[in-house]
């Protein structure tokens, strides 16, 4: 396997990170490079059928973690409708079911999106209403500009992320806001599970990003980061509870895999479960801590045009 150059800063000091990291899935084996220059990581090798990794029950959970999910990302959008004076415009890239679309909608927004499969796409259409394309962002309109674009959870899954953020630049209107939300590779969470991070998730990311890297990635675009966030209620404290259950269970994401109704809530998996509430009563606080000493499993980024002199 010849190790290409970093996709991000294009450095080809490519340094061997984890020798082996595991699809909790299909069990299929990868490695994780990481660029020395800019700090961002990489799986490899990159799948030749990304579809395989992607089962109809993937992040599909039961309705009661679906609620609150549904609860807890109606307070994001809201932080995000507080940047702006009014409704406008948004897109959002991988927007999945269209819900933050639709809550989104609700107060006044102009919202479209794009999905990879027609079958996601047909679930937003169905369920929200929402106008969702297929495809990737060369089917858009080349014409189309948006006050407010979302690339949640999105771009560590892209083969080549420059791109899509310069598609995306292109689509932003000059007092127009971007906002993307990765997992931070460089965390507390990531520091303690190694190879078997939650959030590491390979081969559906297939990158690997810290605040610097991202900063590079958006610089080459003519983009600059205006705020920066690592708190996120919706996915860190349950990726330490599967991150401790990991480092001392021979099968990765048991728990995951038990809510997403992959396997059957059988007496190990039920044991799974309750130990799993129990570890939750310590990653509450310690999410809060990562979060103040900027060390939160996942950053959420906003950015703005640079201005130019």
């Amino acid at each position: 396997m010849t190790t290409p150059a970093c996709a991000i800063c294009g450095s080809d000091d490519m340094r061997l990170h984890y020798p082996r990291a595991d699809d909790y899935i299909t069990g299929d084996r990868f490695e994780i490079w990481r660029c020395t220059v800019c700090g961002s990581g990489r799986t490899l090798p990159s799948p030749a059928d990304p579809e395989k990794y992607y089962p109809t029950k993937y992040r599909q959970y039961n309705s009661l973690i679906a609620r609150i999910l549904e609860i807890l990302y109606r307070r994001r959008v809201g932080r995000w409708t507080k940047l702006f004076a009014v409704p406008g415009s948004v897109f959002e890239v991988g927007c999945g079911n269209g819900l933050m679309l639709d809550m989104l909608r609700r107060v006044g927004w102009r919202v479209a999106g794009n999905e990879r499969t027609e079958e996601s796409a047909r679930i937003a259409r169905e369920q929200f209403g929402v106008q969702v394309a297929v495809g990737g962002l060369d089917a858009m309109d080349p014409s189309d500009r948006f006050d407010l674009l979302l690339l949640i959870q999105v771009l560590e899954h892209l083969e080549d992320p420059m791109p899509t953020v310069k598609a995306l630049a292109g689509m932003l209107k000059p007092s127009g806001k971007m906002i993307i939300g990765v997992p931070n590779f460089v965390s507390w969470q990531s520091a303690f599970g190694g190879n078997t991070w939650f959030h590491l998730d390979v081969p559906r990311h297939l990158h690997h990003f810290s605040l610097p890297s991202l900063a590079v990635l958006l610089g080459h675009q003519g983009l600059e980061i205006q705020s920066v966030s690592y708190a996120s209620a919706e996915h860190d404290p349950y990726g330490w509870v599967q991150s401790v259950l990991n480092r001392v269970d021979g099968r990765q994401n048991r728990l995951t895999r038990l809510l997403m109704r992959i396997d059957p809530p059988n007496a190990l998996n039920l044991l799974h479960l309750a130990i799993g509430c129990v570890v939750g009563l310590v990653a509450i606080p310690l999410s809060i801590a990562s979060w103040i000493a900027r060390r939160g499993a996942l950053i959420e980024v906003t950015c703005v045009r640079r201005q130019t002199d």
